[in-house]
């Protein structure tokens, strides 16, 4: 199985390009079945809830569309003139709408895997040493948000058990603990960077970066599939022009097919299941 984060961070930038360069029906079909084979082989804990969040996200433009472009000569529904959303709803709105929504699913679902799969602390290993310590910062001020929230939840948890009112009203005892808990989260933070010798001369690494025949082929799969991307894109769907997208060519579906190497790999390796999340 693929470990080292260099070639996941490839597949991502290959994946994410093909996701926003090829909007042709049929590549993001396919692409979405070899993101979902990836997932399956990678899955982790957080895994169902980037798939969630991009399935929110995807809604959203097919409704803005559909409810806010009136271009397209085949109409769907004809709504009684109501401020905004009354008017034609067409279909080559929808398509556009369902169009862009896959690509964002695609995207939270990418972002999903790497943060599955891929430490933050071997991210941040990887950059040069003028930009280590503001990605240092960048990561560490990343992680209070999850922290922040978590904490707000017990915090309200344990006032509803002992009967407190919740509302705007309750807002200062709830603000003033989550506020104690936040700073005393950092100065935790401050102590471990402290004891692990943040800030000096030398960089130290706990466990080096391995390569493995697999992973040299994850990413020289990623770069081809990047290259024949940028290269010979798809031919651009635009449903205001044809409602009906043109096929795709072969070498469009082999960049997209080159892709599913993280899963070739993980079948290649069925016995190595050991867990390498943060």
């Amino acid at each position: 199985m693929i470990r080292n984060p260099l070639a996941w961070c490839s597949w991502a930038i290959a994946a994410l390009s093909a996701a926003f360069i090829d909007r042709s029906p049929f590549l993001q079909g396919v692409l979405l079945l070899v993101v979902i084979n990836v997932w399956l082989a990678y899955r982790g804990r957080r895994g169902s809830t980037s798939w969630k969040v991009g399935a929110t996200l995807a809604i959203v433009p097919i409704l803005f569309s559909a409810a806010l472009s009136r271009f397209g000569h085949h109409v769907l529904v004809n709504l009684p003139p109501i401020p905004i959303i009354g008017g034609a709803w067409t279909w080559e709105a929808i398509l556009y709408g369902v169009s862009t929504g896959v690509a964002l699913l695609l995207t939270v679902a990418i972002f999903g895997i790497l943060s599955a799969t891929v430490r933050s602390a071997d991210l941040l290993s990887l950059l040069p040493r003028p930009l280590y310590r503001a990605g240092t910062a960048l990561a560490l001020s990343l992680a209070f948000a999850p922290k922040t929230g978590a904490s707000f939840q017990a915090i309200r948890e344990a006032r509803r058990l002992r009967g407190h009112r919740t509302g705007w009203q309750s807002a200062p005892g709830v603000l003033v603990p989550l506020l104690l808990s936040t700073l005393e989260q950092a100065l935790q933070y401050g102590e471990s960077l402290d004891a692990r010798g943040y800030g000096s001369r030398h960089r130290s690494r706990y466990r080096p970066l391995q390569w493995s025949a697999l992973d040299a082929a994850a990413i020289i799969a990623s770069l081809a599939a990047l290259t024949v991307t940028l290269v010979f894109p798809a031919t651009p769907y635009n449903p205001y022009v044809d409602l009906a997208p043109t096929a795709p060519t072969s070498v469009s579906l082999i960049a997209v097919v080159l892709l599913a190497a993280p899963a070739v790999t993980a079948a290649l390796a069925p016995t190595d299941h050991a867990d390498h999340h943060a």
